[in-house]
């Protein structure tokens, strides 16, 4: 086995770095046993039958012609790796699981804050099991894509030297058929804001790895050419130089500080847009797919979840499809003919559109397997009456530590909207769940009357310059409580004890009056 072989386990890895450091700490358990779930499943199926599909197509295959021109579509040999037992396919099998595996990741972070387990696991299974390994089929295992160039002369057929744009169609397109059978958000009330990042340092670890797996991808496309993944690497690199500095750049201008995540998300969309043709794309090409990816990452995220309403928080769409597809496309109009690929605009190729067409077919195959396959599948569910979202009291029952300090009549009256509202109420503190109640409608009775607000403590400081300069508008404080400095309120959420030992001992030891006590006692 090939040392370098272990360098593709950086790409999913990479990936789950970037998702989780744009996810609240409180929804970290919930996407940590999802990945585990998809990265299972998706194990599991390319064994069983995902490889076969891919790569059984050198002793049986669906399709029709005759060799050399045969135009295969599914390979049918080697279920449960039988045959594969030689040193080629486990290198072939070694290789491409790190593409499985950042599939399942990617369907992991689109639907883990909110699919049941079952969902999970079926969605998994369609989309990197069967959807993944036939599109790997149709570029790399001889598959009619890939014969577009020797069978009808469209340039060298379609084109992904890094491998990555492919896996990062199949999981953004079957992201696409989830986020539009989900709920929708509900119309922002306040002025939009940057999605917060909770953990810049796995920001940052994220994109590196997924930068240092490039060359390891790109080496397969031409092992006997040494330059090739050189000259991925260098593109991939300039590429995620200059996205990030827009990105950093925007939110400078619109927010006055940069924005880690926006940057990192920017990096990952420029790895997967000079994913089809990196080495072969002029440097200025590199630069705007940069610059394209920069501004994705911003206005593409805002457009996505505030103008869509989708929710998209992981940011699917902007990081992984749209650039995936750009890079597709950009390889078939700029290639400057390096190993067989001319583009369409490229100095000497006289508009030969062959490689233009031959990827935007790619594309459009691609996308129409993942959305047609996961599109079924949830209609599928669908008319079996199968639940697809967690329901909030399945979130009660499991986490109940999080309303521990909330009256039951307050939990048994709020009213979710959807699940993504209950998922944060559910893992928010007392302080913060009475925030969540407060942002939206106001919460109801059973009997449909409307829940009368609590007045805000008057010890509450006031906000405004103005306002705290006003002054006799306030009720009188309240007095003073003892004070709690070297006795902890609350261990793990929970209050300890409403006072002080001493202040508990001094009032037990004092005999029951029945008289009321004054205000100066």
């Amino acid at each position: 086995m090939e040392t370098d072989l272990l360098g593709g386990l950086l790409l999913p890895i990479g990936l789950w770095l970037l998702l989780s450091a744009g996810t609240p700490s409180q929804l970290h358990r919930r996407l940590a046993v999802a990945t585990l779930i998809a990265i299972s499943t998706a194990t599991l199926t390319f064994i069983a039958f995902g490889f076969a599909l891919a790569f059984g197509g050198s002793e049986g295959a669906l399709g029709f012609g005759i060799a050399p021109e045969r135009w295969i579509f599914v390979g049918l040999s080697g279920f449960f790796l039988d045959g594969a037992t030689d040193l080629q396919s486990l290198e072939t099998f070694i290789r491409f699981w790190p593409l499985v595996a950042a599939a399942a990741v990617l369907v992991a972070g689109a639907l883990g804050h909110q699919a049941r387990a079952f969902a999970l696991v079926a969605y998994t299974v369609v989309a990197a099991g069967i959807a993944l390994p036939v599109a790997m089929c149709w570029m790399w295992g001889g598959g009619w894509l890939h014969a577009l160039g020797p069978n009808v002369g469209l340039g060298r057929g379609a084109v992904d030297i890094g491998h990555l744009a492919v896996a990062g169609i199949v999981a953004g397109a079957s992201s696409i058929a989830w986020l539009r059978t989900i709920p929708r958000r509900e119309p922002a009330s306040h002025e939009p804001e940057l999605p917060v990042v909770h953990f810049p340092s796995r920001a940052v670890a994220g994109v590196l790895f997924v930068l240092a797996s490039v060359p390891v991808f790109a080496n397969a496309f031409a092992p006997d050419e040494p330059r090739l993944p050189i000259g991925q690497f260098v593109g991939a690199g300039a590429a995620v130089s200059i996205a990030i500095l827009t990105a950093g750049a925007y939110t400078i201008f619109t927010t006055r500080r940069p924005d880690v995540l926006s940057a990192s998300r920017a990096a990952l969309g420029a790895v997967l847009a000079t994913s089809s043709g990196g080495a072969l794309l002029p440097m200025p090409i590199v630069a705007l797919l940069g610059i394209f990816c920069g501004l994705l990452a911003t206005v593409g995220y805002y457009m996505v979840n505030e103008k869509l309403r989708w929710r998209d928080d992981s940011a699917i769409v902007t990081s992984v499809l749209v650039p995936a597809a750009t890079g597709l496309l950009t390889t078939g109009t700029f290639a400057n003919g390096a190993f067989g690929v001319t583009g369409w605009l490229s100095p000497g190729a006289r508009l030969e559109s062959g490689q233009l067409l031959a990827q935007v077919i790619a594309l459009l195959a691609i996308t129409l397997l993942a959305t047609s396959t996961s599109g079924a599948l949830l209609a599928l569910m669908r008319f079996s009456r199968i639940a697809l979202l967690v329901p909030p009291e399945t979130i009660h029952a499991r986490f109940p530590e999080s309303l521990s300090t909330a009256s039951s009549a307050s939990v048994a009256a709020v009213e979710f909207a959807d699940v993504a509202q209950a998922v944060d109420f559910a893992y928010a503190s007392a302080t913060e769940a009475a925030n969540l109640t407060a942002v939206g409608s106001p919460p109801t009775q059973p009997n449909g009357d409307m829940k009368e607000q609590s007045p805000a403590p008057n010890n509450a400081r006031p906000s405004g310059w103005f306002t705290r300069l006003r002054r006799g508008s306030e009720q009188p404080a309240a007095p003073k409580q003892p004070r709690k400095v070297a006795y902890p309120y609350r261990v793990g959420g929970r209050p300890l004890m409403a006072r002080p030992p001493s202040v508990a001992n001094s009032d037990a030891s004092e005999e029951p009056s029945t008289t009321p006590r004054s205000e100066a006692d």
